[in-house]
């Protein structure tokens, strides 16, 4: 799951502030090259390590540093969806009926130092199994590959669906079914390039191991104080989809709250923040400096998502009552109105995968009643959040609903943003409830349904499933959709799967799809926001 960090000033927020949607950036007399990127962050990225990573700050970095085999398109909107090659020199042949992908890498690729070799496709074939040692969330993203499910069970020395070929330079990639979305998966960070010996731990502080391919590498990583960002001196740019970047170089100082990000950025001391503006600044920095406040639409779902192996949540009745009780516009209110009410997993830039069932009205009749029908009024329940804003008030205000209901809630449990979210993610610690939210890794909507409702893939650790849905109805409608080629018919099902889990499971309380407003120096332009990275660093420049 990949989630931003919110460390949101309190607050109300006239909606509908901000400009434009997609790139922006200003500036006159062209693009400069050079100089250095003041930039901001509240805490810690949750890590600096391609195969560990789940969380937008992480992979915002990544995408400056490292690189796969593809990637998605350097553009805002829809055209940063397709997916292009990276490290492959072309599109991969797809043969036997779409079980076999084929890639030829480029040979003038090398990592950074200390490093300081050619990548090889056994780098890529090393990455992926990687992932199994070190409980990574991607895991589940791979299993669809021939001997995955051997090789994690310690049943073979090597995936044997991965075929590389270091002296032919090729390496095939050979699946149990075809998947429409298989493209996508390989353009994510879980299957970057990493030298072959990583060692199998969080390699985030390391800098023996934070091996760069791209344009930038990480210098230092000085947890709770700083990040730096220097040009990899073995770049060389390949490929018009791995660009060279425009700046020298990047510091980000890890502690800086958003309040202080406003403050500095209008003082001329910071550049840019890794997170939004504080609802209750946005109005005034809009109308006072607005071709510095830039609203850009995340593809995202923020909900809570219920434990369906816990009681009461093991009643689908108890799981409908959290549905009709919660007031979607009230929730979108405490956080400044930056979002949109839903009851949708997918998110509305999906397309036709996205359809509003307006299944839940908001009626506490209607959930006190179910409450009673299932036997669960006077149920202790506990519900978890994480400690950035407006995440806490959320969390209370669902409290006071689960409390009107019948339930009895015997605490809201909070928890450092730091932590949160790996903690989350393991079996042993998953909560009753929890606030949640997910935004994509990829665009198509089989990274919402199957990543996140298909009962198959859930695990002990890494377990994307925080719900424990498993529906084997509904496992078995994804199943057969991740098989379907991509476009309309195979958007309609995903829709269909949405309105069905949310009807006859209901493991979730979705209640709102997140904007990004951003605040950034009248310096600083190039800005390229995407579903799966936010801002593009490479992509950014400076004027003087």
């Amino acid at each position: 799951m990949r989630r931003a960090l919110w460390v949101l000033a309190v607050a109300l927020l006239a909606a509908g502030c901000g400009s434009g949607s997609g790139s922006s950036s200003g500036g006159s007399g062209g693009v400069q090259n050079g100089g250095t990127l003041r930039a901001g962050i509240p805490d810690d990225p949750d890590h600096l390590d391609t195969g560990i990573s789940y969380a937008v700050e992480g992979w915002e970095l990544l995408e400056a540093t490292n690189n796969g085999l593809l990637t998605f398109k350097k553009a805002s909107g829809s055209a940063g969806s397709e997916v292009v090659p990276d490290i492959a020199t072309a599109m991969p042949a797809v043969t036997d009926g779409g079980l076999t992908y084929t890639f030829h890498v480029h040979p003038g690729v090398r990592f950074s130092p200390p490093v300081n070799r050619a990548v090889k496709p056994s780098d890529f074939q090393f990455a992926i199994e990687r992932l199994f040692h070190v409980g990574s969330p991607g895991v589940g993203f791979y299993t669809i590959i021939q001997g995955a499910n051997a090789y994690a069970a310690h049943k073979a020395a090597h995936i044997s669906g991965i075929v590389a070929n270091d002296q032919a330079m090729t390496i095939a990639f050979h699946l149990t079914h075809p998947d429409g979305a298989f493209l996508d998966i390989m353009a994510m960070p879980f299957a970057f390039a990493v030298p072959a010996g990583m060692p199998y731990k969080d390699i985030s502080t390391d800098p023996q191991w934070r091996v760069a391919t791209g344009p930038y590498m990480v210098k230092t990583y000085v947890p709770k104080q700083q990040i730096v960002l220097v040009r990899n001196p073995n770049f060389t740019q390949w490929s018009p989809n791995s660009p060279n970047g425009h700046l020298n170089g990047v510091n980000i100082q890890i502690g800086v709250t958003p309040e202080q990000s406003v403050n500095e950025t209008i003082d001329g001391q910071l550049d840019w923040y890794m997170e939004a503006v504080p609802p209750d600044r946005l109005t005034a920095l809009k109308a006072r400096y607005p071709s510095q406040v830039h609203m850009y639409p995340r593809n995202n779902d923020t909900y809570f998502s219920m434990n369906e192996r816990l009681a009461p949540f093991n009643k689908l009745a108890v799981r409908q009552a959290v549905n009709y009780a919660i007031d979607r516009n009230a929730l979108v209110k405490l956080f400044g109105g930056q979002g949109t009410p839903t009851e949708t997993v997918i998110p509305p830039s999906f397309g036709s995968a996205y359809h509003e069932p307006n299944l839940y009205p908001h009626d506490v009749a209607k959930a006190k009643q179910l409450i009673q029908q299932a036997g669960a009024v006077g149920a202790p329940v506990q519900i978890w959040t994480t400690n950035a804003d407006p995440a806490p008030k959320a969390a209370q205000y669902l409290a006071s609903v689960l409390g009107s209901i019948g339930l009895k809630v015997t605490g809201v449990r909070t928890i450092d943003d730091s932590v949160y979210w790996d903690t989350l993610l393991s079996e042993k610690t998953d909560p009753q409830i929890a606030f949640n939210h997910f935004d994509q890794d990829y665009p198509e909507g089989e990274d919402f349904i199957d990543t996140l409702l298909n009962g198959e893939h859930i695990v002990n650790v890494g377990n994307n499933d925080v719900s424990n849905t498993d529906d084997p109805a509904l496992n078995a409608m994804i199943d057969r959709t991740k098989r379907m080629p991509l476009g309309a018919a195979r958007n309609a099902m995903w829709a269909k799967i949405d309105n069905q889990f949310m009807q006859r499971d209901a493991g979730w309380a979705p209640f709102m799809h997140l904007d990004e407003p951003k605040f950034v120096s009248a310096n600083l332009h190039g800005l390229v926001f995407t579903g799966s990275y936010f801002e593009l660093l490479p992509e950014m420049w400076l004027s003087r």
